[in-house]
């Protein structure tokens, strides 16, 4: 399964990178989704797509790059809409794809090719969800290293005197 996501409507889903992009801190807002979108991918082991409106860099015209296992899209003179919308017409197998956007225009149109649709929104949460799931079966029950107070240790060598006699 392919996620084919609409770059710039996702970051204003992570009020993080919504405020790196009122800053006007567009490169910092793209690599930290990046970032976000790999640790996603390592966990799921789900195949990424991302398509940025413009250009990366205004003095060299990059139309695609590869990020760790995320292929990353820049539409140039396109709109990010545009790209999307032919990546799922070219699309061999349009079902395998989910495309993450809440532009209606874009999730009206991949309809029709019965290609799944999220919105940025809920694909946001369902990363965070992922996320802090995969954390929390990461942290151990117990701690490593328990201490206990004085109270504790007179109560247990009490219990363990009385078991002597």
């Amino acid at each position: 399964m392919t996620y084919l996501i609409d770059g710039y409507n996702l970051i204003y889903k992570f009020p993080h990178l919504e405020e790196l992009m009122l800053q006007d801190n567009l490169t910092e807002a793209r690599k930290e989704l990046l970032d976000i979108l790999k640790t996603f991918a390592r966990l799921t082991g789900k195949h990424i797509r991302v398509v940025f409106d413009g250009q990366k860099n205004l003095e060299i015209p990059i139309k695609s790059e590869k990020v760790a296992n995320i292929d990353v899209y820049y539409s140039l003179h396109y709109s990010a809409d545009f790209l999307i919308k032919e990546f799922i017409r070219k699309d061999i197998q349009p079902r395998n794809t989910t495309v993450v956007t809440s532009d209606k225009d874009i999730i009206e149109f991949v309809s029709r090719f019965k290609t799944r649709t999220m919105k940025s929104e809920d694909f946001a949460n369902f990363i965070n969800q992922t996320i802090e799931d995969y954390t929390a079966a990461q942290t151990p029950e117990k701690e490593e290293n328990p201490s206990l107070s004085s109270e504790e240790i007179e109560y247990w060598e009490k219990l363990f005197l009385k078991r002597k006699k």
